[in-house]
């Protein structure tokens, strides 16, 4: 049933969808916000302890451009409302849930790599470096490399020993 939110935006219905799909699978695993101020629909999803990549995206009202960002310095992608763009979203969506995702930081540079279902790796950087200056020489190596855990719920540790 189409509420007048959605209305027949095909895109809108689709990304509500994900986040209905999203509140049932990470019920007590996830913080999941949603806004929709008519101008923007964004959600935001926070893992409720150390270890999974946090993630959000943002859709203008009229559903011309998605925004996938994940809590890994600043990076992002900039999707269009295509059907093939919609299921690369939810593709990598799957892969940081599942834990299929890893990232190298170093000084003002960042690159996550997503692990989709299909074994094919999804590669983004961001970088927050002043105008003019170049990343240092082998960043990707010698930075700090972060393996994310999948959601799910922590394991009980026995204490009895």
């Amino acid at each position: 049933m189409q509420n007048e939110v959605t209305g027949g935006d095909p895109v809108r219905r689709r990304l509500d969808a994900l986040v209905e799909r999203l509140r049932r699978d990470l019920d007590g695993v996830a913080e999941i916000n949603e806004r929709d101020d008519g101008w923007f629909f964004d959600v935001v999803v926070r893992p409720r302890y150390a270890g999974p990549l946090g993630f959000s995206w943002l859709c203008r009202g009229d559903s011309a451009d998605i925004v996938l960002g994940v809590d890994a310095g600043g990076v992002r992608w900039e999707l269009g409302p295509s059907a093939e763009e919609l299921d690369l979203m939810e593709a990598i969506i799957d892969a940081v849930l599942s834990g299929d995702a890893t990232a190298v930081f170093a000084s003002g540079r960042c690159e996550v790599t997503v692990t989709l279902g299909d074994g094919s790796k999804e590669v983004q950087s961001n970088h927050d470096l002043p105008s003019g200056c170049l990343p240092l020489p082998g960043w990707s190596r010698w930075g700090r490399h972060v393996d994310y855990e999948p959601y799910s719920r922590p394991r009980m540790r026995r204490t009895d020993g």
